[in-house]
C-alpha cells in the first residue's frame, strides 16, 4: 500500500537538501519505491512530501541512504548529526500518474 510521508525540516536550508540528493545521486538514480518526492522553501526551513509504494520501501530508503548520507553530510559541514525529525504518514488510495 503507498504512502505519503510529510514533514517540515526546521533550520534546514535548501542547500543542505540539494547538497544530500547529490550526495545521494537520486536524480540519476532514484531509491526503489519512490514514486515522488517534492521540496518546498517555508519560513520555518524545508517542507519533503514524498509518495512511496510501501512503509517498508521508504523504511529501506531510509535506513540504507538517506540516514547514512545525512550523517556524512553534517559531518563534513562541521554540523552534529542529529536524529531525523518527525514525520506524518498517511495512507494512499489513489495515485494519478502524469503523462
Amino acid at each position: 500500500m503507498a504512502v505519503l510521508i510529510d514533514q517540515v525540516l526546521s533550520g534546514v536550508s535548501r542547500e543542505m537538501v540539494e547538497a544530500l540528493a547529490k550526495e545521494m545521486d537520486v536524480h540519476a538514480n532514484p531509491p526503489a519505491g519512490l514514486i515522488v518526492h517534492v521540496a518546498t522553501e517555508v519560513p520555518e526551513g524545508v517542507h519533503i512530501v514524498d509518495v512511496w509504494e510501501s512503509q517498508a520501501d521508504f523504511d529501506r530508503f531510509r535506513t540504507e541512504m538517506l540516514d547514512p548520507s545525512a550523517e556524512r553530510l553534517m559531518a563534513a559541514m562541521g554540523e552534529t548529526p542529529q536524529p531525523m525529525p518527525a514525520f506524518k504518514v498517511s495512507e494512499v488510495f489513489e495515485v494519478v500518474r502524469g503523462r
